[in-house]
C-alpha cells in the first residue's frame, strides 16, 4: 500500500485548487476526475531521481496500471531529474506563502482517473524548462524531448503561493 502511505490530498497543485478554468500550460484539473493521488517530497539530489522511479513504479503497479507503469517511470525519471538541477544552486525558497532557507526540495505529485497518470514534479527555481536539441555526441539534454515524445501531453506553470514552477506531463495508454 505504498501510494496510500505517502498520500497528501491537500496539496496537488492544478488538480485540487479551483483554477477558474483550464489555462493554456496548465492540466485541466477536473476536480473528481483524479480519485487516485499520491505525493511524495524528495532532497534535490541525484539519490531523488531512483527514489522517484521506484515510487511512480510500485504507485502504478498498486493502481492496477501496469501497462502504463513503464512510461510513468520513464517521464517521472526525467522530470525529476529536470527539478533535482534546478534548484542545484538554490539557497532558499517560497512554497505555499512561507520562505524556507536551503535548497529546496522536489515535489512528485501522481494522480489518476484510472486511465492516465498525471505527474507533476515542483522545483523552486521560476527559470522555465528550456527544450534543446542537443548533438547526437552529447550525453545528456534530451529529458524533454523524451517527455514531449511519451506524454499525451505536458507543460508548465508557476504558482501564486510559491516560488518555482510546476512541470507536469499526462501518461496514456
Amino acid at each position: 500500500m505504498i501510494g496510500h502511505a505517502v498520500t497528501r490530498l491537500a496539496v496537488v497543485p492544478g488538480v485540487l485548487r479551483a483554477t477558474g478554468g483550464h489555462q493554456p500550460g496548465r492540466p485541466e484539473p477536473g476536480a473528481g476526475q483524479w480519485p487516485l493521488q499520491s505525493f511524495l517530497e524528495l532532497g534535490s539530489l541525484p539519490t531523488a531521481v531512483p527514489c522517484a522511479r521506484v515510487h511512480a513504479r510500485l504507485v502504478t503497479a498498486e493502481w492496477g496500471l501496469r501497462d502504463l507503469a513503464e512510461t510513468t517511470e520513464l517521464m517521472v525519471s526525467e522530470l525529476v531529474t529536470n527539478g533535482v538541477k534546478a534548484s542545484a544552486d538554490l539557497t532558499e525558497a517560497r512554497y505555499e506563502g512561507r520562505r524556507v532557507p536551503g535548497r529546496p526540495p522536489v515535489r512528485l505529485w501522481l494522480c489518476s482517473d484510472q486511465r492516465r497518470v498525471l505527474i507533476e514534479v515542483w522545483d523552486g527555481s521560476e527559470a522555465m524548462p528550456q527544450e534543446r536539441r542537443p548533438d547526437p555526441e552529447e550525453a545528456g539534454g534530451r529529458g524533454l524531448l523524451l517527455v514531449e515524445a511519451l506524454a499525451q501531453d505536458w507543460g508548465t506553470y508557476g504558482s501564486d503561493d510559491s516560488d518555482g514552477k510546476i512541470v507536469w506531463a499526462l501518461c496514456a495508454a
